[in-house]
């Protein structure tokens, strides 16, 4: 059950990280991610009242605490991913992203206790070359710059999975709702500090509100991971690069070069490995 709930996050995330980064070519960053968080939001309260009646949860300072640096997390992540899907290719940054978001907090695991076999750590092994082949780039002139949006955001949204699976599964769907707060305010911040409003022009508003649709992949991920061991639950949710890249390559028709193909070959490749351990 773990295991498919962790496939449905994958699914959600890809989905809608492709109709971010498609408003993001559309509408200036802030203003998609200040929209999407904003119905996240919404999605967020709804989840967070419909379970507490039926099944009921308690949360603690603690589980605010770790909800609040998991928003900040989130919003960081997000606009520096939505900036670089902006800026980049999709087949680029998003697999960067996610090899990156697999590996941190499967280590992550490890450290803290999580024992794995040998395919999981094979499956590290195919990250690396993996995660190099989709960056590098052989011309001087051509560098990675835009592929290094998915790693800086790789990074962040560790974090974002790291601390949201602090949280107690007697927190119910709470924590989501303190993240998602905290974003939204951080957002108003950022819109603020740089004197700008959150404006969407039309051909930008249905993929920037669909986007707002991830909340649920939160939902989906906070269950897997409360049932489910983190590492590998972590590592099943980063499958989404797969939707990303197939809806770029069959919606967008974006061409990526055969080295880069390689990569994303073998991403797909170390987290079929890892997961299948």
């Amino acid at each position: 059950m773990a295991f498919a709930l962790a496939g449905l996050t994958a699914l959600i995330y890809g989905s809608c990280h492709f109709a971010g980064g498609t408003a993001t070519r559309r509408a200036p960053v802030l203003a998609v991610t200040f929209w999407a968080n904003l119905i996240g939001l919404g999605i967020a309260a709804l989840a967070s009242i419909v379970h507490h009646q039926v099944i009921g949860a308690s949360m603690t300072l603690t589980d605010v605490a770790w909800g609040a640096l998991t928003g900040v997390a989130g919003i960081v992540g997000v606009v520096i991913q939505f900036q670089g899907l902006a800026k980049g290719q999709m087949a680029v940054v998003a697999p960067v992203s996610a090899v990156t978001q697999a590996v941190v907090p499967f280590l992550f695991a490890v450290v803290t206790g999580e024992q794995h076999g040998a395919m999981a750590w094979l499956g590290v092994s195919v990250a690396i070359p993996a995660l190099w082949l989709t960056v590098h780039r052989r011309k001087d002139q051509d560098r990675p710059g835009k592929a290094l949006y998915g790693l800086a955001a790789g990074l962040a949204l560790s974090v974002w999975f790291i601390a949201i699976a602090q949280t107690s599964p007697q927190a119910g769907l709470w924590p989501i709702l303190t993240l998602r707060s905290t974003g939204l305010l951080l957002l108003g911040i950022l819109l603020l500090a740089r004197r700008e409003l959150p404006t969407l022009p039309p051909n930008a508003r249905p993929l920037a509100l669909a986007s707002g649709a991830y909340t649920l992949a939160n939902v989906t991920y906070l269950a897997a991971v409360h049932i489910g061991p983190f590492g590998l639950v972590t590592l099943a949710a980063s499958f989404y690069p797969a939707v990303t890249v197939l809806l770029a390559l069959v919606v967008a028709k974006e061409k990526v070069s055969p080295q880069r193909m390689a990569g994303l070959a073998l991403s797909v490749a170390a987290l079929a490995l890892i997961t299948s351990s």
